[in-house]
């Protein structure tokens, strides 16, 4: 079995899904209407021969290990939905014609525990997702934290870059104006010499 085995399946299921919609438009009231009855009739057996072969169908997919067990069940419920609902439509029964699953002992399962036992596996699927939920929320949180933290360094090393910057910014400063006056100092002792030695030329 492939993929398109499983497709061909969904698409089945679609087709007798809808096939059963339209049974609700043949009213159940209207029984002086032979022809009416008839064709409902008809097309609840044919429906009830396309779900008993879709479950075939399926038993076959699972296994061949195509659908997980779990898969399987899920599909399993919706066919017994299926069953259901064409079981309330058609009154419970089929003139001969066995609405309901194929024989398993004691007339088959109730609708009402398939139901049921679909709705479990939708909330232990909703539990599943709830926990993976919960557990992407966390790693966000932690994320968050871990992000502010970072924002917070960098703005301490931000102001420690700034404070270093205009320490840089005043040594530099300080070391321009020592440097002018020992510039100032070198000039003067120059002038000094040089008056000195007019000074002396003078006197020879």
């Amino acid at each position: 079995m492939n993929d398109y085995s499983i497709n061909g399946w969904d698409n089945e299921y679609a087709r007798l899904a809808r096939a059963a919609s339209q049974l609700r438009t043949i009213s159940p009231h209207n029984n002086n209407n032979n022809n009416s009855a008839q064709q409902k009739q008809d097309q609840a057996t044919s429906i009830q021969t396309g779900l008993n072969r879709l479950d075939t169908q399926l038993h076959n997919l699972e296994s061949s290990m195509t659908v997980s067990s779990v898969e399987a069940g899920r599909r399993r419920g919706l066919l017994d939905g299926l069953r259901g609902q064409l079981s309330e439509l058609t009154g419970g029964s089929s003139g001969g014609g066995g609405i309901g699953r194929p024989p398993a002992g004691g007339g088959g399962q109730s609708a009402t525990a398939a139901a049921l036992r679909h709705q479990d596996e939708l909330i232990d699927d909703l539990a599943i997702g709830v926990g993976r939920l919960k557990t992407q929320t966390h790693m966000i949180h932690d994320e968050s934290k871990a992000h502010v933290h970072l924002l917070n360094e960098m703005d301490t090393n931000v102001d420690l870059a700034n404070q270093g910057l205009e320490d840089e910014t005043r040594r530099a400063m300080r070391l321009r104006e020592e440097k002018s006056v020992w510039r100032l100092h070198l000039v003067i002792v120059g002038l000094s010499v040089l008056l000195f030695l007019l000074i002396l030329m003078g006197l020879s």
